[in-house]
């Protein structure tokens, strides 16, 4: 799971920010109605999918304007780098190692 702060727009209403230096028609910093954001990402194995989008929509639902957009996408290939392990294996959550415990090279 990775979490990140975003700024984004949609229907609620925000607060002008100037938008990259950007110059309008008439000489006017560029703005949007940028409002803080999280932005959560999760990748799970395909059979723990329907649970945790159901989950994640159950706990996030308030049913106002704001509670987000969930977009579920595929993703062909998983690999966790330090050991090689590829798809459900690389997304198994491993134990933590201790600092009594080398490193493997």
């Amino acid at each position: 799971m990775t979490i990140t702060g975003a700024k984004g727009f949609g229907r609620q209403k925000g607060r002008p920010l100037a938008f990259l230096g950007l110059l309008d028609m008439e000489g006017k910093p560029f703005t949007i109605d940028f409002i803080p954001k999280v932005r959560i990402e999760v990748v799970v194995s395909d059979d723990k999918v329907d649970l945790v989008v159901d989950t994640i929509v159950a706990t996030a639902k308030t049913g106002t304007i704001g509670d987000g957009k969930l977009f579920v996408i595929p993703v062909s290939r998983a690999i966790r780098i330090r050991t090689g392990e590829e798809n459900d294996a690389a997304l198994n959550i491993e134990e933590p190692a201790t600092l009594s415990e080398p490193l493997k090279k």
